[in-house]
């Protein structure tokens, strides 16, 4: 039987009189890839910072790996929040690098606070992603010396530097011109190869539909439809997923 990695059932989530999120619910196994397509505004972001907590829900259940961080909007205690969110990482659309930190100490800083590495430690560990994201000579650089492109591969590296057991990531390539979109989806489908358990929020429908076990649109908080990409994006039921799937192929 396969390992649920995230159970959501019913999240619902509003900022002031405005919900944002309507009865989500989905699951996610392990090893496998689901992406999240959907128009800007649909709650796709605010979802994953729920999960990741970021952002607290109003009500609904999730369960990451059999362990329970809020049940009707009521969340685990403190101690137990912060084990649940070490089994998780979100890479962002905008990086999120300290501009302050060398790329090193970017990497090394939350596994010697979080995991309570040496630093050798951290810094061996650090290294390897980097040589992984054929980075290992821009260590002593800093991020605004980087390109978008190799400040994403190291947003990526700070993420796995933690080992979480399911990666997320919000619109990875939103920010990139298709050049270093394409080095971008090229390390996120090598995690796929992997049998890394994701979350990847994109408008690249032809990576969506290549690396995805499942697949769910999403448009005004709601799930409009949801099911395995060569039928969510191929044979779309709803209206509304038709008209945004070919938006892309004109």
């Amino acid at each position: 039987m396969e390992e649920l990695m995230v159970k959501a059932e019913g999240i619902s989530k509003s900022f002031g009189s405005l919900e944002v999120l309507h009865d989500i619910s989905f699951s996610l196994t392990k090893g496998n890839v689901l992406s999240i397509i959907g128009p800007s505004g649909s709650g796709k972001s605010t979802l994953l910072r729920i999960i990741t907590q970021l952002e607290k829900a109003d009500g609904g259940t999730l369960e990451i790996k059999g362990c329970r961080l809020f049940e009707n909007g009521v969340y685990a205690k403190a101690e137990e929040q912060k084990r649940i969110g070490r089994l998780t990482g979100l890479v962002f659309q905008s990086f999120n690098l300290f501009p302050h930190f060398s790329v090193l100490r970017n990497i090394t800083e939350a596994q010697r606070a979080v995991l309570k590495r040496s630093k050798a430690e951290a810094e061996e560990k650090a290294y390897s992603l980097l040589k992984r994201m054929s980075l290992q000579d821009k260590a002593k650089s800093y991020p605004c010396e980087l390109s978008g492109g190799q400040m994403q591969r190291v947003s990526i590296a700070r993420a796995l530097a933690l080992d979480p057991e399911i990666l997320f990531f919000d619109e990875p390539t939103s920010a990139l011109d298709p050049e270093l979109t394409r080095d971008i989806l090229n390390v996120i489908r090598s995690l796929a190869e992997e049998k890394m358990t994701m979350v990847v929020v994109t408008h690249e429908m032809n990576f969506a539909k290549g690396i995805s076990d499942h697949a769910i649109f999403m448009e005004g908080g709601y799930i409009v439809e949801e099911g395995d990409p060569v039928s969510l994006f191929e044979h779309p039921q709803n209206k509304r997923t038709k008209e945004f799937v070919k938006s892309f192929d004109d």
